[in-house]
This record gives C-alpha cells, structure tokens and sequence, in this order.
C-alpha cells in the first residue's frame, strides 16, 4: 500500500504555527548551545590531573634578550616547558602545551586552550630581564585562587636552591600599574602561576640556568605533581 504524506499546512491557525516555530526554535537552540559547550570545555574524569605549561613569547614576540643580544628569552622558555612536560608525563600528569615550537600564540589563545582541557594548574615559563636583577620569582593573580601561592613559593625556593641564585618570593598583581594582573592570572579559571626563572639579562642567571636545566625540570615537575595530589 503506498501512502503519500502531503500534510495541508493551509488548514493550520496562526497559533498553531507559532508554536511549531517556537518548538523547532528551542530544538536548535539546544543544539547550538550543546555544540558551543563541547568547544568550550572537555570532559575531565576526576582521577586525571591535567597541567598547562606555557612557554611565555614565541614567533616574532622573542620577549626579553640577553645582554649581548644574542639569546631570546623565548628560545629557554620553550626548551624548559618541553623538559618539564616530560617530566611530568613520567609521573602520570597530563600535560597541555601552549606552544610545543617557536610559533606566535595569543595570551587569549593561551588561557582559551587551558580552560577548554580544564585544566587543574597553569604554569607559565619565563625569563626576568632587568639591568641589574638576579634570581628567582613567581606572579599569581591579586585574588588568588586555591592554593596557587603555596605552590608559587615551593617552585621559586627549590629553583633558586639548584640555580643557586636569590629568592625573589612571590608577588599578587602585575609588576607596575597598567593592569591589575597578569593576562594569564586574570584569564585561566584554574589556579596559574607566572614563574620567571632567573635574569636573562644577568650572566650569572644564563649559566645557573644552563648548568642546572635538567634537575630544574625534575624540581618543577615534582612541586606541580605533589601539589596536586591533595
């Protein structure tokens, strides 16, 4: 038996339409929103610890360079970034990299990409640069979140005790008063830290940062993994 559907949408009332609009309406409305969430956020089991590593500059933004011009602060943030995810991965953490070469990334992309891996610790990796500074320090957000900041302090005293350079300790804000905070302390919705390991503008810093870039990617690796073991 051969039926033909040729429904008569002449016979309807206007409040009958209406309501087919409204109800194929909030349909796709449902499903563009679930489309949007799955782009915003990923499923994160709660036995997984995943950690953004974020090797700060890259590309055309070199950051800061050495005193005789020849070493871009971009170039040991990426080469320490990638040591301590591999650190990391051989203590079971997921690790979400910003930048794994030396390629131009936003700060919105940066903080985007953490956010939508929910990640439970961003860590950004740079290089100070000051005329006459020398040592270790850590920026975390003027409201801070969790327990960032004890987190903050173990990186910056394990990295100068290897580096044997000065603890700078940790400080909340932004380093004069443009802005409130960092871009990434103020955009991750997970606990962040801004960690400058030593002075690229200061000798001393280069060699402890090269004689000790091994043993200072185990120390970060291990302060990130027994933080987030609670």
């Amino acid at each position: 038996m051969k039926i033909n559907f040729n429904p008569d949408f002449s016979r309807l009332k206007k409040t009958d339409i209406a309501v087919i609009v409204a109800v194929v309406l909030v349909f796709v409305s449902f499903l563009v929103a679930v489309k949007m969430l799955s782009d915003t956020v990923e499923k994160h089991y709660d036995n997984e610890i995943i950690v953004c590593l974020d090797a700060g500059h890259g590309g055309d933004d070199v950051g800061a360079v050495s005193a005789d011009g020849q070493r871009y602060e971009k170039d040991d943030n990426l080469t320490l970034t990638l040591k301590v995810s591999e650190e990391l991965e051989e203590l079971g953490v997921k690790t979400v990299l910003t930048r794994d070469s030396d390629e131009a990334v936003s700060l919105k992309d940066r903080c985007k990409k953490a956010n939508k891996k929910r990640c439970d610790l961003f860590v950004a990796i740079h290089r100070n640069s000051s005329p006459t500074g020398t040592g270790v320090e850590a920026w975390i957000s003027k409201r801070e979140k969790d327990d960032e900041k004890t987190t903050a302090k173990t990186l910056v005293s394990e990295l100068s005790t290897v580096m044997g350079i000065a603890d700078r300790g940790v400080k909340n804000g932004y380093r004069d008063k443009t802005a409130n905070n960092y871009y990434i302390n103020a955009n991750t919705n997970m606990p962040s830290i801004l960690l400058e390991v030593g002075f690229i503008t200061s000798e001393e810093d280069n060699a402890a940062f090269d004689e000790n870039i091994d043993q200072m990617a185990e120390k970060i690796a291990k302060v990130i993994y027994d933080s987030l073991q609670n």
